[in-house]
């Protein structure tokens, strides 16, 4: 494993979508993101100057304080007017880092190590290919090891072979990356996410880095070119304030002592529950807290709970049930994680931070 660091995310930017990159450049810091990736070979990029709109992707990067990581491959550096010995040259444009795909010979990997950090494909890369690197005399000491990304539907990866190849490389001592797709715009031409997981496709962004930290994996990118505003809360409380962030309905009138309870921060137990989230201070918050029973109902997978005045001493707990449970006429049902929400609340595990944005139906 690598030494302990702080964990990185970035967003995409690419030349079609070079104005929403400008909108999501200018609130990158505030949303977590210290990268920005771009790719120098996406065939469906606009013609022209591209060396021009490198230079532009550049500035977003340095005016937002990102480090841009390019993704090449053997003949994309041409269209910039660049080869690899010239391709030192992109650290004066904003670039931190080339990540090198395909058509790239390990002789010139190494001439390129030397001018400017190289990244490496973490999804196509073998033990044997970055130990003979090393040999070649690669310069180690600002490399990055990144996951592809998959446009095409059912060409994704799995979770067993990103476990291992994260695994390989942790290893070596690196910190490894890989990609959650976007919700807001999508990127040309396929329109399907930009996931390095499959089953991320469709998933909420952040449910999927969720899953790639459990995964092993340190760092994760939006492959996309943009979050939508409600997934950008979202993000923002993950990253920044490492909370996870569900909206709530409210479904029945509850006391205030309990609705200000609902609003505030709190924590999965570490003794986590395989049905529900138990927040860990609800009760002891709400013990002399008058709560009436409302009447046994059932409680479907999102139900949001407080345990009623007939519970005795779990009187004031709140859940947040991941599975259907039977009703109990010491549990009121007080309302529901909003169908948008419910992948996160399958990922809250052990002490995880909750906040609950609470809205009335």
């Amino acid at each position: 494993m690598p030494d302990a660091r702080t964990r990185q995310y970035g967003v995409s930017a690419y030349f079609r979508h070079l104005d929403v990159a400008e909108e999501v450049c200018a609130a990158a810091r505030e949303d977590g993101f210290s990268y920005l990736f771009g790719s120098l070979h996406v065939p469906e990029e606009p013609e022209g100057d591209f060396g021009a709109r490198m230079r532009r992707v550049g500035e977003l990067a340095q005016r937002s304080g990102l480090k841009l990581v390019v993704d090449i491959s053997g003949p994309s550096l041409e269209s910039v007017g660049l080869d690899v010995d010239t391709a030192g040259a992109m650290r004066d444009w904003g670039v931190h880092a080339l990540r090198v795909d395909y058509g790239i010979s390990m002789a010139d990997i190494v001439r390129l190590s030397h001018a400017i950090p190289v990244w490496f494909n973490a999804s196509t890369a073998t033990r044997g290919d970055f130990e003979t690197l090393v040999e070649m005399g690669m310069r180690t000491d600002e490399v990055g090891i990144s996951h592809n990304f998959f446009p095409k539907p059912w060409t994704g990866l799995d979770d067993a072979f990103v476990a291992e190849q994260t695994a390989m490389f942790h290893e070596f001592g690196f910190a490894v990356q890989a990609f959650v797709p976007g919700d807001g715009v999508l990127r040309i031409p396929v329109g399907h996410g930009l996931p390095t997981l499959e089953r991320h496709r469709d998933l909420h962004p952040v449910a999927a880095a969720l899953d790639l930290h459990a995964l092993g994996v340190d760092d994760v990118f939006v492959g996309d070119p943009s979050l939508s505003e409600r997934t950008r809360r979202a993000w923002r409380a993950f990253v920044v304030e490492d909370v996870v962030e569900l909206e709530v309905r409210l479904t029945a009138d509850v006391p205030a002592a309990v609705r200000e309870q609902l609003r505030r921060v709190d924590r999965n137990r570490t003794d986590a529950a395989a049905a529900m989230v138990r927040l860990e201070s609800a009760r002891g918050a709400l013990a002399d807290a008058t709560i009436p029973a409302t009447g046994a109902r059932a409680r479907p997978a999102g139900s949001v709970t407080v345990d009623n005045d007939g519970a005795g001493r779990y009187k004031g707990e709140i859940a947040l049930q991941k599975v259907d449970i039977p009703a109990d006429p010491t549990v009121n049902v007080v309302g529901h994680v909003v169908e948008e929400d419910r992948a996160l609340l399958e990922r809250i595990g052990p002490g995880r931070r909750v906040r609950l944005r609470l809205t009335d139906a």
